[in-house]
């Protein structure tokens, strides 16, 4: 089966710091890797290379066998890519809801497309055990929800591969078990 994301000899430097050194990572469709190493390894480099935040200085990356150029967050998410950084990047003064159709609003009738985006939002909500109230405030939720949301987001603008840079720093036990259940639905 053809690989969903290869990394082939990503080098990345930064001045004098070589962040990423000739590293080459081939991850399965349907399936859940971790990486792991020190603080200042370079895994979160690797994956902003991957979700278009930086450029690597060498090297190829292939979605689902084909080589692509990946130069902003935009290409990877149009390739199916999305990501869950460590710091959320959500719009606290908002609802759920705005800020998962924040920047895929689809054109100026903002209220049809509210009405269906709030009907998927549901959809994967239930799905994937991923309930949050759309009409909840963001600044308002524990950071498990926020989370929840942030994932959410991905799922709706059609990530097929998901990328959670350290996923569960910020959780409670409770909340790491919850978000490992919805890991394993969403490999299934």
């Amino acid at each position: 089966m053809t690989p969903a994301i290869e990394l082939i000899g990503i080098d990345k430097r930064f001045g004098s710091v070589h962040a990423n050194k000739d590293v080459t990572l081939s991850i399965a469709q349907g399936s859940i890797h971790g990486i792991v190493g020190e603080n200042g390894a370079g895994k979160s480099t690797l994956m902003s290379i991957l979700f278009g935040f930086y450029h690597a200085d060498r090297g190829e990356i292939r979605v689902k066998g084909k080589p692509v150029r990946i130069r902003s967050s935009s290409d990877a998410i149009a390739l199916g890519i999305g990501m869950v950084h460590q710091h959320f990047m959500l719009v606290e003064p908002f609802t759920v809801l705005e800020n998962v159709v924040l920047g895929a609003e689809g054109g100026a009738l903002i209220g049809p497309a509210l009405a269906r985006a709030r009907a998927e939002l549901n959809r994967l909500a239930r799905d994937y055990e991923l309930e949050v109230d759309p009409d909840a405030i963001v600044g308002e939720l524990p950071v498990g929800l926020q989370q929840r949301v942030e994932i959410l987001k991905a799922l709706f603008r059609g990530a097929e591969t998901l990328i959670l840079d350290e996923p569960t720093a910020v959780l409670t036990p409770a909340e790491a078990e919850h978000l490992f259940r919805i890991l394993r639905q969403l490999k299934a």
